[in-house]
This record gives C-alpha cells, structure tokens and sequence, in this order.
C-alpha cells in the first residue's frame, strides 16, 4: 500500500473516531499535545491546535505520526467506550523477515478492508 494512501486511510480513521466521539478538532490537538508532552502550556496548546488541522488536511503528513495520533486517540478512556480495535502487526522475531512484511500487508489490508465498511455504513 503506498504512503500517500496509508495517509489518507489514517486522516479517514482519526476523522471518524473523532466525530464519533463527538470531539473538536481542539479538543483532539489538546488530548494529543498533553499525551506527548510532559507539561501543559496553554500557548504551545494553541501552536499545535493550528498544526493539527494542517496535517490533518495535507496528504503529506508522515503515516507513522498519524499513526500516533490514532494510537492515542484509542487509549484515551473516553473511545475505551466505544468497539475500537487498531489492528498491527507487531514483529516477535519469531517468524521470518518475509512472513513477518506478509503479516503486516495482512494487518493493512483489514484495516483497508475496515475503513471501506465504515465509509459505506456512514453514508
């Protein structure tokens, strides 16, 4: 899959999630700024609210930071209420490096296959 549709997969997740729990994009920039920081100041708050909506609207924002973004959003405990699972492959060494790529194709294809169903089941 390439890097331009992972991003767009990624920003469809993290839209979707945040509008079914009825957060702002503020309200996301402020959880994901307090969940990567060791301090909260009000000003840098600001400076990444303004960031966030950026990279959520560029197709070039990195995968691996919307990746992040989503990550922190399901461990948040308000979308521990909600029937979320984030489907990754995690390599245990225990496979070989060619089996292990096939089990993250797989992991990226039920996440595809998962984003598919919600777009139809949302309109």
């Amino acid at each position: 899959m390439g890097t331009k549709q992972t991003t767009l997969e990624l920003k469809y997740q993290i839209k979707e999630l945040v509008t079914e729990l009825g957060w702002s994009q503020n309200r996301l920039a402020q959880i994901v700024y307090t969940e990567m920081n060791d301090w909260d100041d009000d000003d840098a708050i600001l400076k990444f609210q303004e960031r966030l909506k950026k990279e959520l609207q560029r197709s070039t924002t990195k995968p691996e930071k919307l990746q992040r973004y989503l990550e922190i959003i399901v461990s948040h405990p308000e979308a521990q209420k909600l029937d979320i699972v984030l489907n990754k492959y995690v390599p245990q060494g225990s496979i070989t490096a060619s089996l292990s790529r096939c089990m993250g194709d797989i992991s990226q294809e039920i996440d595809s296959a998962y984003n598919k169903a919600l777009r139809r089941s949302s309109r």
